[in-house]
């Protein structure tokens, strides 16, 4: 615990001192600790304490290599270095499955050259650019050869939102709007992405055929974590009442939907209920193309879905830590710039923290359709994420709670009708349009909420500027509630047994006695 406290620390701290390489002061300092409490390891007075500043010496120095690594600088070997604001021609193949917009579609294009306007020599160039095609034909495809040609700049921040923040952490350093595409080839790429993207697309198509818009749109969304298409008003909407995490393949949303599925199989026992749980997670991650940020969302609900059952919190807790520190070892800026990252973390804490300390306020909830564990699962995991939320978007949703309620249980109602309507019209497309009507009465109720609820006034606030300091404030008040409420249920059964074991003239022991009486018990009295 320890030494991924100490990482996970060091790596938050570091994104305002981000170097590709730290002072040789740094290391000193490191490698002065590590030997100092190995020494004290040994030592009769310290052997107790120096492990777990060893452990904790570690840990920052990985963050600091981690950290290190992850810090990009241009040079004339990288595409970015020629981001100068100025037309070239970028020769190179698309790396990702396309986002496909209304108006327009958007190429993650892997660099190899870069052609030299005086000479029209091509120069060896590596790295990633975001290219912008308006024209929307034709439309490439993962793993195509492409030539384009545009004007080549870094992403700057949009208002409030740091664009270039958020595009470093996929790697991407420049960008190419309104480019011109050339078709070149097509053999590159892995053939297990290029099979699971054509599948992906193949099913929208199908799901567009099936139903009309916005029904369509949203239920991409739900499917396949496509946003294209929503209209403004239905995203506001969402926005409004809370629900814009059902549209988002994220851990936040993977789980309250696993959360309801479960709520579904109440009558089979616990252990029967969660393999088919993690199969529908899996099979839902690898339908969607299995890309970092959906796997990083189908580990955010695994783990969800096992603080809601399992009793051993201490376990869950390093299992938690452990897929967070090996997340961060692959790309430390998720930790800074990734908002979906930043939520699912503040979710599943909730999660795993709250659920056990809520759960007696619920039990009056029918479990019926699931719907006790879903609004458990929404509020605990609200709770935790609101300071997040306030920063990152500066809207609180008050609505939220009762959205939730009224549309979780028609998620998976939704999802699964549409998935099956797609399947079927393989075979008939009339039956598939058979299939289909309760995923559109599901679509249709849950537009019909947001819609009516984001109506209400003061259904939502909206706040320009929330300080971090807000946040901390928030989290390090609601620490100590939650110490305190623990503390309280666990030392409350050993005060009584103490007193217990008290003469029967200890007037604390009587007011024990009294009140356990007057609730039917006797606590106190002599043998």
């Amino acid at each position: 615990m320890t030494f991924l406290g100490s990482f996970l620390a060091t790596t938050f701290v570091l994104q305002w001192w981000q170097l590709p390489s730290y002072p040789s002061a740094v290391w000193i300092i490191l490698g002065t600790l590590f030997v100092l409490s190995l020494a004290g390891c040994v030592h009769p007075n310290y052997h107790q304490q120096a492990p777990w500043l060893v452990v904790a010496v570690l840990g920052t120095a990985i963050s600091f290599f981690i950290v290190a690594r992850m810090t990009h600088v241009p040079t004339a070997q990288t595409v970015d270095w020629y981001a100068r604001d100025a037309f070239v021609t970028v020769r190179g193949s698309i790396a990702e499955d396309p986002d496909k917009r209304p108006l327009v579609i958007k190429y993650t294009v892997a660099a190899e050259a870069i052609r030299q306007t005086e000479t029209g020599a091509w120069i060896p160039v590596e790295g990633l650019v975001l290219v912008s095609d308006g024209k929307r034909w034709p439309v490439f495809m993962y793993g195509d050869e492409v030539t384009v040609r545009g004007r080549l700049s870094r992403p700057e921040a949009i208002e409030d939102f740091a664009y270039d923040n958020y595009l470093s952490r996929y790697g991407i350093y420049s960008v190419m709007s309104s480019a011109s595409i050339t078709h070149t080839g097509g053999n590159r790429g892995s053939r297990y992405l290029k099979f699971l993207y054509s599948v992906k697309g193949k099913f929208e198509d199908r799901i567009e055929a099936l139903l009309p818009e916005p029904h369509a749109a949203f239920a991409e969304g739900l499917l396949t974590g496509s946003r294209r298409g929503i209209p403004a008003h239905l995203t506001q909407n969402f926005t409004t009442t809370g629900l814009t995490h059902i549209i988002a393949i994220s851990g936040y949303n993977i789980t309250i939907v696993i959360t309801v599925i479960m709520g579904f199989l109440f009558w089979l026992p616990f252990r029967w209920r969660f393999i088919p749980a993690m199969i529908a997670i899996t099979s839902f991650t690898l339908f969607t193309g299995a890309s970092a940020s959906v796997v990083r969302a189908a580990i955010m609900g695994i783990l969800g879905l096992l603080a809601l059952t399992l009793g051993r919190k201490s376990d869950m807790r390093l299992a938690i830590l452990w897929t967070f520190f090996v997340m961060l070892l692959w790309n430390c800026k998720q930790l800074w710039y990734d908002a979906s990252f930043q939520l699912s973390f503040a979710a599943i804490i909730g999660l795993t923290e709250l659920s056990p300390i809520l759960k007696p306020w619920f039990e009056r909830i029918p479990e019926t359709l699931g719907l006790r564990e879903s609004l458990l699962a929404t509020m605990s995991a609200q709770i935790t994420t609101i300071p997040l939320a306030l920063c990152l978007f500066g809207n609180l949703s008050l609505i939220a709670p009762v959205a939730n309620l009224l549309v979780a249980p028609f998620i998976p109602i939704a999802m699964l009708f549409g998935a099956l309507g797609v399947g079927t019209s393989l075979l008939s497309h009339w039956l598939a349009a058979v299939l289909m009507l309760p995923a559109w009465m599901c679509l249709q109720w849950i537009m019909f909420v947001a819609s009516f609820l984001a109506k209400i006034p003061g259904s939502a606030l909206h706040f320009e500027h929330v300080s971090f300091w807000f946040a901390l404030a928030y989290y390090l008040a609601l620490l100590f509630m939650v110490f305190m409420v623990r503390n309280i249920v666990i030392f409350r059964p050993v005060v009584q047994n103490i007193i217990a074991r008290r003469q029967p003239h200890d007037r604390l022991e009587i007011a024990w006695g009294a009140t356990a009486k007057g609730k039917g018990g006797s606590v106190g009295g002599p043998p």
